[in-house]
């Protein structure tokens, strides 16, 4: 695996750890795949197919895997997890996605718009018989979280042209770019639907602007040597820290304005765009649906308002929530830097996706490069760089200049600082053997081959 595995899997503050995750939600994300083929059922069998093929192909689930874990690490530690877990046992949940009365313009609430309808019930006093600690909702939090990834690739393999996912023909190369496109499409609709149906105002704005994230992100690719600067709506959680600029980008010009410096010295702006763009594409959805699994345990601020906590109470909730985030967003940010290292030494096959310098060819300037370049500032990378490898034997020598630095190694240890401060987040919640498990995949993220 080369010396950047040796740099990741030395010692450090991750403790070793042995909890696997499949033993916690292996049953919760069993499935998965079933309800989320429930959710997508179209009557034009086209639509259907192309929206299930990803679905068929077994992925790693990181995403819903975390939604599951952070949930069933948090359920009870707020004041209002009682009130939301009465809430969460209903139909409204399970409700067809295409409903008779909302396709006939009547109002989605009546079940015969011609005929007076009795008053609701009230709140019932017994407890909800529930299978798992983790509730309904936050079992259709993971499907949706799944959707939406799963939609992204889509799209990603459209702009991309990529021939393979998960070891797979890709999508566009089996269906066509139009049929990829509007069923990716298709997806985010219904994992809308399904979103709505939560009926959490917060979480329906936090998974919402998650989607706008990951087309900010891809803009921001697609612009990636461009002086034009594209501005997000999520602008203090996609920037980089202070102190990864310093401790990880060591020409910190704090006076540059361009994104993009001269070919002979890359500055720390071109890295700050580089790591925006890893937390729009990657980490924000990793983010945002762990926080929402707290908020949906009554963790929220939303809920809070409504309920009869203590300020001290209060605070503790916003904690919950704020180490979910700051989990994921951590977490995210090293799966992706890892991917990024992957696709310079592990082979096509045990990668399930083209690699061998792929994003290389894609004109994409990641981590290993940007690391490499500011190594050797009077090599071709820098112009290479701005001309997006596309000069026969650019990526060649690219290739050759990464691996001859020590770009690795640097992504590498950027990789283990975001999952250190990940472990630190799982601190603030109490032990458990979700926490464990967590903690296990933290560990598992940053020293995955493929």
């Amino acid at each position: 695996m080369s010396k950047a595995k040796a740099a990741i899997s030395g010692d450090d503050a991750l403790a070793s750890l042995t909890r696997d995750p499949l033993d916690v939600v292996g049953q919760d994300l069993s499935s998965l795949r079933h309800n989320i083929a429930a959710l997508l059922g179209s009557g034009h069998p086209s639509l259907d197919k192309i929206a299930k093929y990803y679905f068929a192909a077994e992925g790693k689930h990181v995403r819903p895997m975390i939604v599951l874990l952070m949930s069933k690490a948090t359920n009870g530690l707020s004041p209002a997890w009682q009130a939301h877990r009465v809430a969460a046992v209903g139909e409204h949940v399970d409700l067809a996605m295409s409903r008779p009365d909302v396709l006939n313009d009547a109002n989605p609430s009546a079940t015969n718009p011609h005929i007076p309808q009795a008053a609701e019930a009230s709140t019932h006093p017994y407890e909800p018989a529930l299978q798992s600690t983790i509730l309904p909702t936050q079992q259709r939090l993971a499907e949706i979280t799944e959707m939406i990834h799963v939609a992204s690739l889509l799209h990603d393999d459209v702009i991309d042209a990529s021939p393979l996912r998960r070891g797979a023909p890709s999508a566009p190369s089996t269906f066509g770019n139009k049929l990829s496109i509007l069923g990716g499409d298709f997806l985010l609709g219904r994992a809308s639907i399904a979103l709505a149906r939560l009926r959490d105002p917060e979480v329906t704005e936090l998974m919402s602007t998650v989607i706008a994230n990951l087309v900010e992100g891809e803009v921001m690719q697609l612009k990636a040597t461009d002086s034009e600067q594209v501005p997000v709506t999520d602008v203090q959680s996609a920037r980089p820290s202070n102190e990864v600029m310093e401790r990880f980008w060591f020409a910190y010009d704090q006076g540059s304005s361009s994104a993009m410096s001269t070919p002979g010295a890359p500055n720390a702006l071109l890295f700050e765009f580089y790591l925006q763009k890893t937390y729009l594409k990657t980490a924000s959805l990793i983010a945002k649906s762990a926080r929402s699994a707290t908020v949906l345990g009554g963790c929220g601020t939303w809920s809070n308002q409504q309920s009869d906590m203590t300020p001290q109470q209060r605070a503790d909730a916003a904690t919950v929530c704020d180490a979910a985030y700051t989990f994921g967003r951590n977490v995210g940010i090293a799966f992706q830097l890892v991917d990024d290292m992957l696709d310079f030494h592990a082979t096509t096959e045990a990668f399930g996706k083209p690699s061998g310098g792929a994003d290389l060819k894609l004109g994409l300037a990641t981590a290993p490069v940007l690391y490499a370049w500011q190594q050797y500032p009077d090599s071709p990378l820098g112009t290479m760089v701005q001309r997006r490898f596309s000069e026969p034997g650019d990526v060649e020598q690219a290739l050759s200049l990464v691996h001859k630095s020590e770009g690795m190694q640097r992504t590498a240890a950027l990789a283990r600082y975001h999952a250190d401060v990940a472990q630190h987040a799982l601190s603030m919640l109490p032990p458990s053997d979700a926490r464990a498990a967590l903690e296990t995949l933290n560990q598992q993220i940053i020293t995955r081959a493929k």
